[in-house]
């Protein structure tokens, strides 16, 4: 049994896997600190019972969250936590020119995905940040594209101009915005497929290939629906690579 934690910029997701199954998963926003002792006794309730919950990974790119969730499930579950990166590496080649510096959560999302495709694949996550990133046909990661994701946008276009304001962004009825709401959500909407759409186009003609096309990540639903190559949308990949990498990291501790 292992639970899995991934702590994003803006959200914590988390997961408990029994015998590679994901039984239950929860996220919640990383400023919501306090839920996270109750959603875990939620989640584990039984185990925490009739059982040890034998291992915790956890794997971050958010150091202020990080800490506070450490030791909450030192209290909660009187296990160590090991965390990715530093007690459990993630085990794939990584072809770019620091590898070092490469975030956790896209190189488990690649090891997860070569995982069940076993082929070249290009996996856009759809998150605070939107990363597309490239894993070649041996399961390497070749490197990727980084850019701001619907939410940083939105909140950009409140913080750096006088009057417009912060926009939940929705699909609009029309590209045409007949008012500033509409104006800024037609922008930041059809802006961001329309980028998605072009990073696949150079993709494709750089790699000569055209590989398969995964999604996750809060907004991966909104780009399936809009970019038919999207073949399919996988919301808990980065637990995949956490549970991955940790099964992994075992099986050599015991050769």
């Amino acid at each position: 049994m292992l639970l899995a934690i991934d702590i994003g910029n803006t959200n914590i997701h988390a997961g408990v896997f029994e015998e590679d199954i994901l039984c239950s998963s929860f996220f919640f926003n990383c400023a919501e600190f306090h839920l996270l002792k109750e959603n875990l006794v939620k989640a584990l309730s039984g185990h925490l019972v009739k059982k040890q919950v034998p291992a915790a990974v956890v794997s971050s790119v958010n150091p202020k969250a990080e800490c506070f969730v450490l030791d909450q499930i030192k209290e909660l579950l009187l296990v160590k936590p090991e965390r990715i990166g530093t007690d459990i590496p993630v085990p794939l080649a990584v072809l770019v020119d620091q590898p070092e510096k490469v975030g956790a959560d896209r190189l488990l999302n690649a090891l997860a995905v070569y995982e069940r495709v076993h082929d070249s694949t290009i996996i856009i996550d759809a998150g605070t940040a939107i990363t597309v990133d490239v894993i070649n046909n041996h399961g390497a990661f070749t490197g990727g594209i980084i850019a701001p994701g619907m939410e940083i946008s939105s909140r950009a276009l409140q913080s750096y101009t006088a009057l417009l304001p912060k926009v939940s962004i929705t699909k609009p009825k029309t590209i045409l915005g007949k008012n500033t709401h509409e104006a800024i959500s037609s922008g930041i909407y059809w802006g961001t497929i329309g980028m998605i759409k072009q990073y696949l186009e150079l993709l494709f003609l750089e790699l000569n290939d055209k590989p398969v096309i995964v999604a996750t990540g809060g907004d991966a639903h909104i780009l399936a629906k809009e970019i038919p190559g999207i073949t399919s949308v996988i919301p808990a990949l980065t637990l995949e690579g956490i549970k991955l990498a940790y099964k992994i990291s075992r099986e050599k501790a015991k050769k």
